[in-house]
């Protein structure tokens, strides 16, 4: 899915944009002969969907690329212009696909085409033209050498970048387009200018290139190419020459960038409308959140940050990969819901509450589970789940307390509160003592930490959430209505607390006793 604009909150209605860049699935099938499966070259990424993509898509690369390579292998350019030239297709074409390889899988892809294309027998180190003739005199060694041919000192340069040259390529093809098109940009009209300057292009070319020109003139441009590759969990521009990716908690770099500030500025205008303050935030048609900062505020930018927004696919075991938790506390949360405790888990915007609870909820199987939020991240299809979502924009619509009283009488075995605001409070207080009353008692409320103290005397368990010394958010720590300590984390790890908690007796009576004395050992 690329980063399209759903709109800002200023407008409070949805952009007429949408994506440009498609991703065609490739059908599942077996790799053409000769060519290896991608897991067998290298290991694949921990994230299933991406995965996939890059099997899909360099199937279809082993299966309709073969004559462009071939095509690459001329004699008169040298080893390393060859590893070049064929490094640009085989990134080009994955990046067309919605896949931005890493410079590790680049190189060993790369290495994997040249190893097909190696079927002709290697040729022989010396080849002798002709016998040499009868009286010729023996070769002593002691002949003088015939002189060293004059190399130029261009033959050892190395090619420019692909990535450069392709840029450059693409920047020429949008700017002829635009020449062409008129003030409004209609997609259809983007198309066919894009098409008429694209005509002298190479064939197997041309497609990629017309996808690109097009996500740069009626799309997000560089936006939509980095979007698309799903191990990023959040894009941060500080300016037109510094831009940054987030995977693993970890900022890098990115390959790309904007061509100047021009470019820059011509991309955040499609993506969110500008207020006079300068500082937009704004959701994307994902679910995902963005903030914007512009000049004077931002002296260097514009600012931009995106981030991935996602929660509700978070399970255990994406967060302990991502050390928000270890495996002793999910357990001790997956107890938690299975014996109809109470759970409150507080903390600051952005730390991860609402993927916290997607996942006790992923992990609670079939039963009956009702969520209360302002958002839709709970919306996976389950036949026993069901979604109550505030709708902020609708004339007459339900309130929020309302949704959490009618989800208290719809009986869940689990019910999932998110996104509670201060004045929600008394309701929620209410739904709780009614839920205690009607002896269902399995309750997940997500809060900000600064309303903690009202409910902690109302729950069992309480789980805070904070950014420790790495930058991270983890769960830092875990404790029982009376303050109990089960768990924090210090120094960079998860440590056990001492305390009994004050609900192992309930939990004993629910036949998980043993199960909460291993979480706790």
């Amino acid at each position: 899915m690329t980063a399209l604009s759903g709109g800002d909150r200023l407008g409070n209605g949805p952009s007429p944009e949408s994506s440009v860049l498609e991703r065609p699935s490739t059908t599942a099938g077996e790799m053409p002969s000769g060519a290896r499966s991608l897991d067998r070259i290298f290991p694949l990424p921990g994230d299933a969907t991406r995965g996939r993509q890059m099997q899909e898509t360099w199937q279809a690369f082993c299966g309709g690329m073969d004559g462009a390579v071939r095509a690459l292998l001329d004699k008169s350019r040298s080893p390393p212009e060859i590893a070049y030239a064929i490094g640009e297709l085989v990134h080009n074409s994955f990046r067309t696909r919605g896949v931005t390889l890493t410079s590790f899988e680049l190189r060993r892809l790369v290495a994997e085409v040249l190893l097909q294309q190696r079927q002709a027998p290697e040729p022989a180190l010396v080849v002798f033209a002709a016998e040499p003739p009868p009286n010729a005199k023996p070769w002593t060694g002691d002949e003088p050498a015939p002189p060293a041919p004059r190399v130029p000192d261009s033959t050892f340069q190395a090619p420019p970048s692909p990535l450069v040259s392709f840029d450059g390529l693409l920047a020429r093809v949008v700017a002829g387009a635009r020449a062409q098109l008129k003030t409004v940009v209609d997609r259809a009209a983007a198309r066919e200018a894009i098409d008429a300057v694209l005509a002298d292009q190479p064939v197997e070319a041309r497609e990629r290139l017309a996808l690109l020109a097009l996500s740069e003139i009626c799309g997000l441009g560089l936006i939509d190419r980095l979007w698309a590759d799903r191990s990023i969990q959040a894009v941060v521009v500080n300016g037109p020459d510094a831009v940054f990716v987030e995977r693993n908690g970890i900022l890098v770099p990115a390959v790309e960038r904007f061509r100047d500030r021009g470019h820059l500025l011509d991309v955040v205008a499609r993506l969110v409308r500008v207020p006079p303050s300068g500082i937009a935030d704004f959701r994307l048609r994902d679910g995902s959140e963005g903030t914007l900062v512009m000049p004077p505020a931002a002296p260097s930018g514009p600012v931009l940050v995106l981030r991935r927004g996602e929660p509700g696919a978070a399970t255990f075991e994406r967060l302990i990969a991502s050390e928000m938790l270890d495996r002793p506390i999910a357990g001790l949360l997956r107890i938690a819901a299975r014996c109809c405790l109470k759970v409150l888990v507080a903390g600051p915007e952005g730390s991860g509450k609402t993927a916290l609870l997607a996942a006790i909820a992923r992990d609670f199987g079939a039963a009956r589970i009702v969520t209360v939020a302002r958002h839709r991240s709970f919306n996976w299809p389950l036949p026993s789940k069901v979604e109550l979502a505030v709708s902020s924009d609708a004339a007459g619509a339900a309130s929020f307390a309302a949704l959490l009283a009618a989800g208290v009488r719809l009986r869940p075995d689990l019910l999932l509160v998110d996104s509670v605001q201060a004045p929600d409070l008394p309701a929620l207080e209410t739904a709780l003592g009614a839920a205690l009353s009607r002896g269902e008692r399995a309750s997940v409320v997500a809060i900000p930490e600064a309303m903690a103290g009202v409910l902690e005397s109302r729950v069992d368990l309480i789980v805070r959430l904070g950014r420790a010394r790495d930058g991270l958010f983890h769960v830092v720590s875990v404790t029982d209505s009376s303050g109990g300590r089960l768990f924090g984390y210090e120094n960079g790890r998860f440590q056990r607390g001492t305390a009994t908690p004050s609900f192992a007796g309930r939990v004993q009576v629910a036949g998980y006793g043993e199960a909460l004395s291993a979480a706790l050992r």
